[in-house]
């Protein structure tokens, strides 16, 4: 149902699920985070428009699942993102060892800040139609995956809702006395449909893709980069169906002309409604993974990512896979935005 009622900004601690979240509202828009999984932000809706936009638990069941499972919600965080092939990998002198949490393929994945609790910070009506909401993680001696990870580091999410849809900030700073190594990740999961009344097979994906990356049978890249073929050129012009059948694939993420401007990112079309949900990403993600688990659950993860997966161990200069790291004290920061509009 389209509301067309003009709704100033606000900011509201609510029980969800029976669990602690903040709704805020502004422009148009509403959001939803759960600070103790991850600060994931599990609702994003345009209430004139009638549109949910982000895949939620629906009960307080599949709320139990969203704490174990938080990848398939929302907009979780991936730190590192994706798989690290046997959980291991080398940056000068030191090797690092991660726990091993998918073991039919032996491999390290997804990270753990994505249901960590994180601290809200700031909670701020900026103007009647907009409003900010910030959260930190905090990772130091104190927590028990730094015997994985030796490095003490801040990680900070800053939300912006307004008319212009969701902004998102996000930055890392490395509280250590050593450089350290970062890669960043959502695995961001639409709903498809976003609108109720439209059918699965009116929607269709577009990416500012450029190449992709080949994967094994673990799901890591051999290395072996191929140009697009015509089927997934698609993706960059009219688009490809979301559902219906498996997508997961993993691409170089790269600028597009979109309306006769730059664009990097993706993008959600209904064509029964000529409406596009519009996925916009800061020039640090420069690889994106695009996976439907199967294609028969009602949804999409587009996944923007600094890095390829397993950057640290796919034996390729840095320029091309995206492996970072951080000198002590420096900080990361990059941007995205999700909004809606009409097509046309």
């Amino acid at each position: 149902m389209i509301n067309n009622k003009n709704e100033h900004a606000s900011i509201k601690e609510v029980l969800w699920k029976n669990h602690k979240a903040i709704r805020f509202n502004a422009g148009g828009y509403e959001a939803l985070m759960v600070p103790e999984v991850g600060a994931n932000i599990v609702e994003l809706k345009n209430v004139f428009k009638g549109v949910s936009i982000l895949r939620s638990p629906n009960d307080n069941l599949e709320f139990e699942k969203f704490k174990e499972r938080p990848q398939v919600y929302g907009i979780p965080l991936l730190f590192p993102p994706n798989r690290i092939e046997d959980g291991k990998f080398k940056l000068g002198n030191k090797v690092y060892q991660f726990p091993i949490n998918e073991p039919k393929n032996h491999n390290y994945i997804h990270g753990f800040i994505k249901n960590d609790k994180w601290e809200i910070t700031k909670k701020e009506i900026i103007s009647e139609d907009q409003v900010e909401i910030e959260a930190i993680f905090n990772f130091n001696k104190e927590h028990s995956f730094y015997k994985y990870l030796p490095h003490e580091f801040q990680f900070k999410l800053l939300y912006n809702l307004s008319n212009k849809g969701l902004k998102q900030t996000t930055s890392i700073i490395n509280l250590g006395s050593e450089k350290m190594p970062i890669g960043i990740g959502y695995h961001t999961a639409f709903n498809v449909p976003y609108n109720l009344e439209s059918k699965d097979e009116d929607y269709r994906v577009i990416m500012s893709i450029g190449k992709r990356w080949v994967q094994d049978e673990r799901n890591l890249p051999t290395g072996e980069i191929l140009d697009l073929t015509e089927a997934e050129k698609k993706y960059a012009n009219e688009g490809v169906m979301p559902l219906g059948y498996k997508i997961e694939a993993h691409y170089t993420l790269e600028n597009i002309e979109l309306d006769g401007s730059k664009f990097h990112g993706a993008i959600i079309e209904d064509l029964s409604k000529n409406m596009r949900v519009v996925y916009e990403m800061g020039e640090e993600y420069k690889h994106i993974v695009i996976w439907n688990d199967m294609g028969d659950k009602k949804y999409v993860c587009i996944e923007p990512q600094t890095c390829v997966i397993n950057a640290p161990n796919v034996g390729l200069d840095k320029d091309i896979t995206g492996f970072k790291t951080l000198a002590p004290k420096d900080t990361w920061i990059e941007k995205a935005r999700i909004y809606v509009e009409d097509i046309g």
